[in-house]
């Protein structure tokens, strides 16, 4: 069987990206349940939690497999456009069957969601017959999550061609990502509060208007035309909303603008090096793998929890009354850390032989 056709149809060169936003979120409702009353810092009077790290793991595999499902779903519906206009594609080029890659495709996005759902009710299932976890899973919201991402993937995937809405569905999919791995780490959307749900909710728009910003790039893939002019200072403007909320509730002031300017300098590079019209599928591919670097925002409370921790410890000024409520969180930081430029390199190094788009 050769692999290389269902390689192109799942784009899985951007799978990291993927990873990267659903680790972010998971990273981050697994830090906000873990602790106590003080919302920056993660500190607790009362003793320390283990963290559990394994539906991580299985949690991406879920993720993976809707948005693998979806990839392929998407050639399934655009077949008779992709035999006009990119008769290279695998269902076109008789490579793959359109009814085989159907029935694959469907098959993943529906075992992804059932999969992200039975991650988080085995998670609770973990704690103590009596516990809280465990009689307080929250699965209805991780259902309710994981059925708007498939009915947002099937919506996009039927009606996206020539239709004005179809960017704001795709973007839809992206921001639905974190949320997602909030809620299966164990916590519950209406426990965040005003603060953490507004943290979670603009910091989700981020990733939304990127994807809606490139959505609009990517239109003009298959044509000699240039997208709107606006795309090109939009995509400038993405980082706002979350650094709004960062701000706004002082969370990881200290990483906010260098994780901006970072991902402005990347834009920016990359616009230089794809020059329009003939640079769209550069500037498509570049935009992708931004993803990563706009994960950290999400991530920066995690972080600067981490750094405010280490720095009490090595001076020795933790209170004797105070814990860290997240008993292993060396390995926390250390995905916090280096979880999204682990992606954001892997997503580089798989669009070497796996097309982005």
């Amino acid at each position: 069987m050769n692999l290389r056709p269902w390689l192109i149809l799942s784009r899985g060169s951007n799978l990291p990206t993927v990873w990267s936003s659903v680790m972010a979120g998971w990273l981050l409702g697994t830090y906000w349940s873990s602790k106590a009353s003080t919302f920056p810092l993660g500190l607790t009077e009362g003793g320390s939690t283990e963290v559990a790290l394994w539906p991580l793991p299985w949690l991406l595999l879920a993720v993976s497999a809707i948005y693998v499902g979806g990839m392929i779903l998407n050639d399934v519906f655009d077949a008779a456009w992709d035999a006009q206009h990119r008769p290279a594609r695998p269902i076109p080029a008789g490579q793959v069957s359109a009814d085989t890659a159907f029935l694959v495709g469907f098959s993943l996005l529906l075992v992804g969601a059932v999969g992200a759902v039975a991650v988080r009710i085995l998670h609770a299932r973990s704690f103590p017959f009596d516990s809280l976890e465990r009689n307080n899973n929250h699965a209805g919201e991780v259902v309710v999550v994981a059925s708007l991402l498939v009915a947002a993937v099937l919506a996009y995937n039927r009606w996206h061609k020539g239709v004005v809405w179809a960017p704001v569905v795709m973007g839809l999919c992206r921001a639905l990502l974190p949320i997602l791995g909030l809620l299966v780490a164990g916590i519950s959307f209406d426990s965040l509060g005003w603060h953490g749900r507004t943290f979670v909710l603009l910091c989700s728009f981020t990733l939304w208007l990127l994807t809606f910003t490139l959505t609009w790039v990517a239109r003009h893939e298959a044509t000699d035309s240039s997208p709107p002019a606006w795309t090109s200072w939009v995509i400038y403007l993405v980082p706002y909303p979350a650094m709004l909320a960062l701000y706004g509730l002082r969370i990881g002031s200290l990483l906010i603008l260098p994780i901006c300017l970072l991902y402005m300098a990347w834009i920016w590079f990359s616009d230089r090096r794809h020059p329009l019209p003939a640079g769209v599928p550069g500037r498509v591919a570049d935009r992708l793998a931004a993803f990563p670097i706009l994960d950290y925002l999400i991530l920066s409370s995690v972080a600067g929890f981490a750094y405010i921790v280490y720095a009490l410890q090595s001076a020795g000024e933790l209170a004797e009354k105070y814990q860290v409520a997240v008993a292993n969180w060396y390995p926390m930081f250390g995905l916090a850390l280096l979880g999204p430029l682990v992606c954001f390199g892997l997503t580089l190094l798989f669009r070497r032989w796996i097309p982005q788009t």
